[in-house]
């Protein structure tokens, strides 16, 4: 098996830090603004994708700082029934959605038809003019 090379080791150590100081960096102006520090806020303030926050070194400086997914406080789990319900609610809603595009497109359809139907009986009507006029 060979070795990593030591160049490839200090670029990516180098990578590493560069990735540190830059959340380092996102995480104190927010805090300075007033944030309450997301992942999706840094993120936005970095230009990080979300792989970024889920490396090792970045995690255990977001566990030190307290932030995201590493929160060491127990969140409280909304009950299950209530969770269900507003499920159920956002599918019904979104169903209902779904139907009215539904109704709507099958409308604009049958006009579209109408409007073709029309447009053939004139077309109709003026290639019949047009060869009793070359006859």
């Amino acid at each position: 098996m060979r070795k990593v090379p030591e160049q490839l080791m200090a670029k990516q150590e180098t990578q590493r830090q560069k990735t540190i100081n830059l959340v380092l960096r996102a995480i104190r102006d927010l805090k300075d603004e007033g944030y309450s520090i997301k992942i999706k806020d840094l993120m936005e303030a970095t230009g990080l994708s979300r792989s970024v926050f889920a490396k090792p070194h970045i995690r255990k400086l977001l566990a030190d700082k307290g932030i995201g997914y590493a929160k060491t406080e127990p969140s409280v789990p909304a009950p299950p029934v209530f969770r269900k319900q507003s499920q159920i609610t956002n599918l019904k809603e979104k169903l209902a959605q779904k139907d009215e595009y539904i109704a709507k497109l099958t409308d604009e359809n049958q006009a579209l038809k109408n409007e073709c139907e029309l447009l053939r009986g004139k077309l109709f009507l003026l290639m019949q003019r047009q060869s009793m006029k070359n006859q």
